[in-house]
């Protein structure tokens, strides 16, 4: 005869399914809420932390139970990117705008990681979102200019009066870890000289007029300036670039009265040559101007 299993038994296994297919249930539509709800908190508790080691402790913790929220993804890519870890952090930037489009801050964060690696056109595709998602935010737009100005120097366009004062009226730290020099009042400019010679060409002269009636700007009165001459490899190179140097700097002096004293002439030859395939129309860098704001 066959054991049958009591139909009490039956009906406990059957209640105990069905409340564990309802409690998969409930946790399957409440899981997204708590979640939203839980980085809330998170967000609101990081921004209330006074201590700054206590509160990059809690947004390490929130990366990892927050991996997609925007605003946790921009925070952490901004704490790498203040430690130099600028591949990590440009990641959590692209991440953050990827959650969020509309994120100009997270726009502006990858300007940042293109400037720290010498990438002047990607920094200014990345500062130009920024500027257009935040139009009242005066660092992005400020910064947005300079790097405008930058390019055209380096690619020997005429730049204006104000377009000089802008770059040589800031007052940060000029960058020295990439060939591009894009923070700080510094241009690299590519002064119009006939070939290999010590001669201007006609263009060059207007070139010199945003720079000599800059010097007189009563925002530059008085600043003192470095302009250091680089030239294409030749055999008499350095007495070139010394030559193109003084041209510059007696230019300036003579039509424009500029006080040779706020005037340092370096030269250089061709022993800091560019080769820079990520700066757009130029292979070759070597034939250029550096000029800066001595800061004292």
């Amino acid at each position: 005869m066959l054991n049958r299993i009591p139909h009490c038994v039956l009906t406990d296994k059957k209640k105990g399914f069905l409340s564990l297919l309802l409690a998969l249930f409930l946790c399957f539509c409440l899981a997204t809420p708590l979640v939203a709800a839980d980085c809330m908190a998170i967000k609101k508790a990081m921004k209330m932390e006074k201590s700054l080691k206590k509160k990059r402790a809690m947004l390490a913790d929130a990366i990892v139970q927050c991996p997609n929220d925007p605003a946790i993804n921009f925070k952490y890519g901004l704490s790498l990117e203040r430690f130099r870890k600028y591949d990590k952090a440009l990641s959590y930037y692209q991440k953050a705008v990827k959650l969020n489009p509309k994120m100009g801050k997270a726009y502006a964060g990858m300007g940042d990681i293109a400037i720290y690696m010498g990438l002047l056109d990607q920094a200014i595709v990345d500062y130009s979102q920024a500027v257009k998602l935040m139009p009242e935010n005066n660092r992005a737009s400020s910064k947005l200019v300079r790097l405008d100005v930058k390019r055209k120097a380096l690619r020997g366009d005429i730049l204006t009066v104000n377009e000089f004062i802008a770059v040589m009226d800031h007052r940060g730290k000029i960058s020295t870890t990439t060939h591009l020099l894009l923070t700080g009042p510094v241009l690299q400019y590519k002064i119009a000289f006939v070939g290999n010679s010590t001669d201007l060409q006609p263009v060059a002269v207007r070139q010199l007029v945003a720079i000599g009636q800059g010097m007189l700007d009563p925002a530059l009165d008085y600043v003192r300036f470095e302009i250091a001459v680089h030239v294409e490899p030749s055999a008499d190179s350095l007495d070139i670039s010394k030559k193109r140097a003084e041209i510059i700097r007696d230019q300036l002096v003579d039509n424009f009265q500029i006080d040779p004293k706020r005037i340092e002439i370096k030269w250089y030859g061709d022993t800091q040559s560019i080769e820079d395939k990520n700066f757009t129309g130029e292979k070759s860098l070597n034939q250029r101007v550096e000029i800066k704001r001595i800061i004292e």
